[in-house]
């Protein structure tokens, strides 16, 4: 399945923001092989940082292995989604037993959210309150449901998407890697087009930048990649940096 990703351009950043001790996101991508994932950790004695990097290396390298491998045999599009979900799942056990083996990081679990380019599709998965979005035609789209209590309510009528942004609802998140022994991973496909932009980010973003306001800056922005996910991480910090704030973006270029 190797091809020369250079249908896409990524660029992602993580910051501390203005109200934490440590910064418990985490982050990774390849350009070349058309791949991101984003975690957000949780758990006392640094315990959330180091399943987020858990989360990260692992879901990057069982994605990194599948783009590499050569096959005589295409790899379907239920396939793909499938290996998605089985490598989230696995890096679930990795951090659960690890959770288990230590007292001190007892506990510990990460938010995930992963997305795969391949031909003209995305393909990607999450568990928690990390989110994807497609930015296309000035519109962004969110691709993902967050797993969280606020998302419940929301869903079932107490607050509208506006209500919960300023009900100050403490974050409960209701999924998430490493605090069971098993895990339910939502996976999705999106067909892509040239010039969308896939926005992969952290609460830290979603909480503290309205939508507007980010698809303002995706806009503007549309020609440097860089300033972009700076700008936004900007943003963050401006109206409050509560939270760590992590932000990827792909660029699609073309697709085949």
């Amino acid at each position: 399945m190797s091809e020369a990703q250079d249908q896409v351009k990524i660029a992602g950043f993580t910051d501390i923001g203005l109200r934490r001790s440590h910064n418990e996101d985490h982050i990774g991508f390849s350009q070349q092989l058309g791949i991101a994932v984003l975690a957000d950790g949780m758990g006392g004695h640094q315990a959330g940082e180091i399943a987020a990097q858990m989360a990260v290396a692992s879901v990057m390298e069982s994605l990194q292995s599948l783009l590499t491998r050569e096959s005589a045999v295409p790899i379907t599009s239920s396939q793909l989604l499938e290996y998605v979900s089985h490598t989230i799942s696995d890096s679930n056990s990795k951090i659960f037993q690890a959770a288990e083996a230590k007292e001190a990081h007892k506990g510990m679990g990460t938010t995930v959210v992963a997305a795969l380019i391949n031909g003209s599709r995305c393909y990607a998965g999450h568990v928690g309150d990390s989110r994807l979005y497609l930015f296309r035609d000035k519109q962004l789209k969110r691709m993902t449901r967050d797993h969280s209590l606020v998302q419940d309510l929301i869903d079932k009528g107490f607050y509208t998407e506006v209500e919960a942004r300023n009900a100050h609802v403490g974050h409960v998140v209701t999924r998430a890697l490493g605090t069971r022994s098993d895990v339910e991973v939502d996976v999705i496909y999106q067909d892509l087009e040239p010039n969308d932009t896939l926005l992969l980010c952290s609460d830290g973003l979603s909480d503290m930048v309205p939508d507007w306001q980010i698809s303002e800056t995706l806009y503007e922005q549309r020609d440097d990649l860089n300033m972009a996910a700076r700008k936004l991480i900007k943003l963050a910090n401006r109206h409050g940096g509560k939270d760590n704030i992590s932000v990827i973006l792909i660029q699609v270029q073309s697709v085949s």
